[in-house]
C-alpha cells in the first residue's frame, strides 16, 4: 500500500521547503480526519490538481519523531479530557530526514484556533533552563514541573494549495512509545487540514466529503496516551475511539 501511495505522490508538482515557509500558518484553524489506509491512494490521486507536494532531495515522505512533556499528574492530557477551552502541548519535534529539532509550544486559544511557537534547539530528553525560558514566554509554567511523557513517531506527506493558502498533512506508519512499550496503528492515516479561516472552503475537504469522511478531532498525543495506558481515564473520548476502531477495520470504501 505504501508503494502505491508513493507512486501517486510522484505525479504531483513539487514545492521546496523554503517556498513552503509561506504556508507555515502558525496561527490557524486545524481540522483532523482519520481514514483507513486502503482509501488513501484515491484521496491523494484526486488531490493532485489542487496541491503541490513538499519535496527535498527528491524525497516526498518524511519521518518525524516527537517527545511530549507533561506534568507528573498529566495536566496536558486531563485539560483536554476535561474540555478546557485554553490548553497547550509541549514537545521536541525531530525531522529525521534533516536532523533538525525544534522545541514547540502548541496552544489552543479556543475551540478551533491553534497558535504554535517554536525555537530550534539540540534535542534533549530533559528540559534545561534555556528550554524553560522559551516555554515561559508562551505559557504559565505548571507548579509541578514538566517531564518526558510519550513519543509519537510517523511518516508525513505535506501538501500546499496551488492557488490558495492552505496546508495538508497526511501521516502514516503511526507509532507511540513510552519506556519499552510501543503501540502501532498501521491501518490508518491521520489527515489534517490547516487554514487561516474556518470559512475558507478547501478542495481537499470536498475530496474527503466525497470519501464519506467526517472531521474527527483527537490528537496523536491523546490517542497515544490511551493506547499505551488503556487504564487511563478516557470516557470523554470513547465515541471517537469507537469510530477510529471502525475505520481501522473497515472493509468497504467509496
Amino acid at each position: 500500500m505504501i508503494n502505491q501511495i508513493d507512486n501517486k505522490l510522484q505525479k504531483f508538482d513539487t514545492i521546496s521547503l523554503k517556498e513552503l515557509n509561506e504556508y507555515k500558518l502558525l496561527n490557524r484553524i486545524d481540522t483532523k480526519y482519520i481514514c483507513n489506509l486502503d482509501i488513501l491512494p484515491k484521496i491523494i490521486e484526486e488531490s493532485e490538481q489542487y496541491f503541490k507536494i513538499q519535496s527535498t532531495n527528491k524525497e516526498r515522505i518524511f519521518s518525524y519523531e516527537s517527545l511530549y512533556f507533561d506534568t507528573p499528574e498529566l495536566k496536558t492530557y486531563f485539560d483536554h479530557h476535561q474540555g478546557r477551552r485554553i490548553r497547550y502541548k509541549i514537545r521536541f519535534r525531530k525531522y529525521v530526514n534533516t536532523g533538525d529539532v525544534f522545541l514547540e509550544v502548541k496552544k489552543k486559544q479556543n475551540y478551533i484556533r491553534t497558535n504554535k511557537r517554536r525555537n530550534q534547539f539540540e534535542f534533549s530528553d530533559k528540559l534545561e533552563k534555556k528550554h524553560i525560558n522559551f516555554i515561559k514566554d508562551q505559557i504559565d509554567l505548571p507548579d509541578s514541573g514538566l517531564e518526558p511523557s510519550i513519543w509519537t513517531l510517523f511518516d508525513r506527506v505535506t501538501l500546499a494549495g496551488k492557488n490558495h493558502l492552505e496546508r495538508i498533512t497526511i501521516d502514516t506508519n503511526i507509532r507511540f512509545k513510552s519506556g519499552i512499550k510501543e503501540v502501532k496503528i498501521p491501518e490508518i492515516s491521520i489527515i489534517e487540514v490547516k487554514q487561516v479561516k474556518s470559512t475558507d472552503r478547501s478542495p481537499f475537504e470536498d475530496i474527503l466529503t466525497k470519501a464519506k469522511l467526517k472531521p474527527l478531532g483527537i490528537s496523536k498525543y491523546i490517542l497515544g496516551n490511551i493506547l499505551l495506558n488503556p487504564g487511563i481515564k478516557h470516557n470523554r473520548f470513547n465515541r471517537r475511539l469507537r469510530t477510529i476502531n471502525k475505520i481501522r477495520y473497515a472493509t468497504k470504501y467509496y
